[in-house]
């Protein structure tokens, strides 16, 4: 009986470690399949991402587009030339998403302030087409570090750049004690109008509510277009 067993255990041995084997290689083979499945559906779910942010991309790009027609479409009208046009919708894209200030406020602002016209000169000496006054120009062209004359005023991008900075200015000024984004918009509008000096002095005046008014519909009228 004992020899009988001593015979049987290299075989059962060897039976046993071929089932172990197998066992190992089957699940070696799973753990591959699982592993290969799970890379695979990263793979996919990476491509998919990529594809998704080249949609986003793409979609961007022909929002811009769209905006940039927009904006030549209206100085097209008012006689602007084609690479002067195309300047200054490029500047005040630009601006308006660096600076978070709504392309249409500022369409509005140069209509309201020369009619689009580039080489524009008020009777106080305000340039070009936001019509930014020579002090402030000064004030600004060093803040900015621009490295420019006062002649650069009557250069559309330069102009817009400078522009944009004072109202945005103006309106981190206002919203540190107007009660709502309205009301903000309001002062500063007046205060690029008048001046923050002329502002506080007299509060809003006749002449103040027509150009916060004229300004406010403009911009309507612009996102309204911007829209269709």
């Amino acid at each position: 009986m004992e020899m009988n067993k001593r015979c049987e255990s290299p075989v059962i041995l060897r039976v046993t470690h071929e089932e172990s084997k197998r066992r190992w290689k089957i699940g070696l083979i799973v753990v591959n399949l699982f592993y290969l499945t799970a890379i695979a559906s990263m793979g996919w779910s990476l491509i998919q991402d990529e594809k998704r942010k080249e949609f986003a991309i793409l979609q961007r790009e022909l929002d811009i587009m769209r905006t940039k027609e927009s904006i030549y479409s209206i100085l097209r009208n008012k006689g602007v030339s084609l690479g002067q046009g195309l300047d200054i919708a490029e500047v005040t894209i630009r601006q308006s998403k660096k600076l978070n200030l709504s392309t249409a406020l500022i369409l509005a602002v140069m209509k309201k302030e020369s009619e689009f016209t580039p080489y524009a000169l008020s009777s106080k000496s305000a340039m070009g087409l936001m019509q930014v006054h020579p002090i402030t120009w000064a004030e600004y062209v060093g803040k900015l570090n621009l490295k420019v004359s006062n002649h650069a005023a009557f250069d559309p991008a330069m102009n817009v750049i400078v522009a944009t900075h004072v109202l945005k200015d103006l309106f981190e000024y206002y919203k540190k004690s107007a009660k709502s984004e309205e009301e903000i918009w309001k002062s500063v509008l007046s205060a690029y109008y008048a001046g923050v000096t002329s502002l506080s002095q007299t509060g809003m005046t006749q002449s103040h509510v027509k150009y916060v008014a004229d300004v406010t519909r403009f911009k309507g009228e612009f996102n309204e277009k911007f829209q269709d």
